[in-house]
């Protein structure tokens, strides 16, 4: 395909109050992306108007700032209607980029050649690709990911980590729910993706966990962390594996107490 064909693809940063991570994420991007036909876009999410004024600093196309914080479900949303690509790949602010350079134009060579490919991941928890199922487009090896990775419980194929996803796939699958919990944000969407049959997922085993490393935010940078929920589990934690070995049954019904109670400040909006 002539590089004046080329599908636009916008290049969509999800950030919140850590513009060192933001600056250092889109500057590796540009650094290490070899690809003609881009738009740049980055939403946040009501950092306020000193970090806003620091993200229009930036070298970017589109700037999808939103006035207040709705959380990440919001956030993504309004990103996703700022951008115009035919594909978008997603990146939040905490994932740099490292090449190689071709990374994104093997990536849409797959994904033109192979309309039912509506994600390739770039990170996540492995997805096994399928050794039998090699797409067509580019030299570089891509396979289809139909096996599921499992956490917490609940098998999924999306991840919020760094992939690139076709706007047909968005519009079929929908936006996200807009939700304060960015949590059951991410788990909703990981549900419809599974159900949904149209569209499939992909890797390039090359890319995996090396185009994108996390850029240095750790705990403490961590938002999830600093829910309310978490900083119970956390003060919790010391305790479990006593409480499990000796008193299992005042354990589960202790865990099931203490969670409901949470879930009922968390919708009584009393803590976050």
């Amino acid at each position: 395909m002539p590089q004046s064909e080329l599908p636009l693809v916008s290049a969509l940063f999800i950030t919140y109050k850590r513009f060192d991570f933001l600056k250092k994420a889109v500057e590796g991007f540009r650094r290490n992306t070899a690809y003609p036909n881009l738009e740049l876009v980055i939403a946040d999410d009501g950092s306020g108007p000193e970090i806003q004024a620091q993200i229009r600093t930036l070298p970017a196309d589109v700037f999808a700032l939103a006035p207040k914080n709705a959380g990440l479900g919001a956030n993504n949303n309004n990103g996703l209607r700022h951008c115009h690509g035919k594909y978008i790949l997603m990146v939040q602010d905490d994932w740099e980029c490292q090449g190689p350079a071709d990374y994104l134009l093997n990536s849409v060579k797959v994904m033109e050649a192979n309309p039912q490919i509506g994600i390739i991941n770039f990170a996540a928890v492995v997805h096994p690709p399928d050794l039998n199922q090699r797409l067509l487009g580019s030299e570089e090896p891509c396979y289809v990911t139909p096996t599921p990775a499992k956490t917490h419980k609940i098998e999924y194929l999306y991840a919020d980590q760094p992939h690139i996803r076709s706007r047909a796939a968005m519009e079929h699958v929908g936006l996200y729910i807009e939700h304060r919990d960015q949590d059951q944000c991410e788990i909703d969407y990981s549900i419809r993706w599974q159900q949904q049959t149209r569209f499939l997922t992909a890797a390039f085993p090359r890319y995996y966990h090396t185009v994108f490393s996390n850029n240095g935010a750790g705990p403490d940078q961590s938002f999830r962390l600093k829910l309310f929920r978490y900083r119970v589990h956390a003060f919790l934690m010391p305790a479990k594996p006593f409480l499990v070995k000796h008193a299992n049954p005042l354990f589960q019904v202790g865990k099931a107490m203490v969670n409901g109670g949470v879930r009922t400040l968390e919708k009584l909006r009393i803590v976050k």
